[in-house]
């Protein structure tokens, strides 16, 4: 049966226009939506500036200790320049200033030669020690396998996998490749982050070819999982199992990018 109405007929007018909450509760769930995001982006920026307050806090006061050494040559007694419980707000905005100058400092020597074999030095100075070498390297072989630093394109990528099920799938970054000696099967690392803390999740080690490809880059990535998927693109560019797997250059960089909103 047909509708009396041509194809490109719009009917958008005729769809019901939402309401406005009028209830004391429809009201209060609105007011509760508004304020979530403010909220948590509000806990997001105390946490940093706290963070960022102690550490600059630390460095001031060893500076002011040197500075008093130079001096007097004798550290002993000394007050505290800056206590983090101070109301001076100048001391505040002081040491956060400074956490913020010397993190620029250190992105500035890790980008040239000479910034990173002093790293590197440090580094092996790390190595030496027992337990800290563990750690350090695991957070920082994690941190750049996220992130793509150091590596090609095809060994960050944004993949799906069939989790927690074959017919369900959840969004993955594809840390490593390795293989299977005995079969020679090639498997991938990959971390299932939960939603909407992105910071916990799940390693799991998967063959390539149960591996989705996607388009998708590391932000948008990111901004689904904080949102719940609420961000999602319109679309998206997979390649299904069987295709060339995430170890082949190919498979990756001749991946065209989906077409976004318009």
């Amino acid at each position: 049966m047909t509708s009396g109405l041509p194809d490109n007929a719009d009917t958008t007018q005729n769809r019901p226009k939402p309401v406005a909450p009028t209830s004391l509760r429809g009201r209060l769930v609105a007011g509760v939506l508004l304020i979530i995001p403010l909220a948590v982006t509000a806990i997001l920026i105390r946490y940093v500036y706290s963070a960022a307050l102690i550490f600059g806090t630390q460095v001031v006061n060893w500076i002011h200790l040197g500075i008093t050494w130079i001096n007097t040559g004798n550290v002993q007694n000394v007050t505290p320049f800056i206590d983090p419980k101070s109301p001076g707000w100048y001391y505040k905005v002081m040491a956060v200033a400074l956490t913020i100058c010397l993190l620029y400092m250190l992105g500035w020597l890790g980008t040239n030669v000479v910034g990173r074999r002093i790293i590197e030095a440090f580094e092996f100075l790390l190595e030496k020690i027992p337990l800290v070498d563990t750690v350090y390297g695991a957070m920082k072989r994690m941190v750049h396998a996220l992130s793509g630093v150091g590596k090609d394109e095809k060994d960050q990528r944004v993949v799906l996998v069939d989790f927690p099920h074959e017919h369900m799938k959840a969004i993955a970054f594809m840390t490593n490749t390795l293989e299977d000696l005995n079969s020679g099967q090639k498997m991938a690392t990959v971390y299932v982050p939960t939603t909407p803390n992105p910071t916990s999740g799940y390693m799991e080690i998967v063959p390539v070819d149960r591996i989705t490809l996607t388009d998708w880059t590391m932000e948008e990535a990111l901004s689904m999982i904080l949102s719940g998927g609420a961000t999602a693109p319109p679309s998206v560019r997979l390649e299904p199992h069987g295709k060339p797997a995430p170890t082949d250059p190919t498979a990756v960089k001749n991946t065209p990018k989906s077409k976004r909103n318009g």
